[in-house]
């Protein structure tokens, strides 16, 4: 069995691939992308809020991967106490319409059960350190 840490580092090396996604992930993860529930930002990013299961979490990464290109994707903290791992860094984007870097600190967190993910949360500053909104068209 592998440790929380070692199931979201597999995960986010390559989180549009379902195969990857469901070797870590039970078959009805809860993912929670930027926030539980806000319509208004779902209308510039349709993956966010509360989703459900493998599929949920690959159509969040195709999605990102469609509006930005990922520049870079640092972790810089990674705190596990028993079957929970926190996961605290940076990224940065490129706008794939606009050309324009955006970099944000983000935070993860991850529970799991038997080395299966079973809920996760993706919290970023949808602003970025540019102070330009993340919109894809931006």
């Amino acid at each position: 069995m592998i440790s929380p840490s070692q199931a979201v580092r597999t995960l986010l090396a390559n989180p549009a691939d379902l195969a990857n996604v469901k070797s870590v992930t039970t078959p009805d993860v809860t993912y929670v992308s930027l926030n539980e529930e806000n319509a208004e930002l779902k209308r510039y990013l349709p993956w966010t809020g509360t989703n459900k299961g493998p599929e949920s979490i690959v159509r969040t990464f195709e999605g990102i991967g469609q509006a930005w290109e990922t520049r870079a994707f640092e972790i810089r903290d990674v705190i596990e106490q028993g079957e929970m791992v926190a996961l605290f860094g940076s990224f940065t984007y490129r706008g794939r319409q606009s050309g324009r870097d955006i970099t944000s600190p983000f935070s993860l967190l991850a529970k799991t059960h038997d080395g299966k993910i079973h809920y996760i949360q993706f919290l970023e500053d949808t602003f970025g350190t540019s102070g330009t909104v993340g919109r894809p068209h931006e």
